[in-house]
């Protein structure tokens, strides 16, 4: 198949990140689009800098999402985003800005996994940590009543695709396996850890107190 020209590419994939939301079909359908194009990676993501600079802070969290997407999958787009993914972190989760704080949570629970799977080099997981450490979600960052709720849907549709990629196991694999993965891969608890429990508990609290209100 010829590769698609790369005017043309961008027109589509800058149409596409437009219409991005945090839900996952839409995730899926962009970071597909990316990976089926990926001799062009460095012109996509061209785009993904220019729309990332004028694009609200709030929807700047699906751009991560859809990257994660990218990740899973051993492409010319890996070591792309491995040079950027701190400074994409950095514009996700703004400091001093309420708007940067709603985005903190997913964005932890975003750099956690790659930790987990050893996506990047140590020395870039510690930076993302750094910028993350001791930040707390304060509310939703001025998001309208039906978007915050739109966003809580999407989280859990998000959280019940990821267990599920957890749950699916090879067919040869030996029962101690998972186990020695989980044993091999799980550090620790440290300050980061309790404050993303802290932080998950306040969203639950959240989402309860927004469940009684509509009911």
């Amino acid at each position: 198949m010829e590769d698609m020209d790369p005017f043309e590419a961008r027109l589509l994939f800058g149409n596409m990140l437009d219409n991005l939301t945090g839900a996952q079909p839409t995730i899926d359908r962009v970071s597909s689009f990316a990976l089926k194009n990926s001799s062009l990676a460095d012109d996509l993501f061209e785009c993904i800098n220019e729309k990332l600079t004028k694009m609200p802070v709030p929807p700047r969290l699906n751009i991560l999402l859809m990257l994660d997407g990218i990740l899973k999958q051993n492409t010319p787009w890996t070591s792309l985003i491995e040079r950027n993914v701190v400074r994409l972190v950095a514009h996700t989760t703004p400091k001093d800005d309420p708007r940067g704080d709603a985005n903190v949570v997913q964005t932890r629970k975003l750099v956690d996994g790659w930790r987990r799977k050893h996506t990047f080099s140590q020395r870039i997981l510690d930076e993302m940590d750094e910028r993350l450490v001791g930040r707390k979600s304060m509310g939703e960052g001025g998001m309208r009543h039906q978007d915050i709720l739109k966003r809580i849907e999407e989280d859990r549709e998000r959280h019940k695709k990821h267990k599920e990629d957890v749950w699916i196991r090879k067919a040869n694999e030996e029962p101690q396996d998972e186990l020695d993965l989980y044993w091999d891969t799980v550090s620790e608890l440290n300050e980061a850890d309790w404050m993303e429990i802290e932080t998950e508990n306040a969203e639950y609290r959240k989402e309860c107190q927004i469940s009684a209100l509509e009911s």
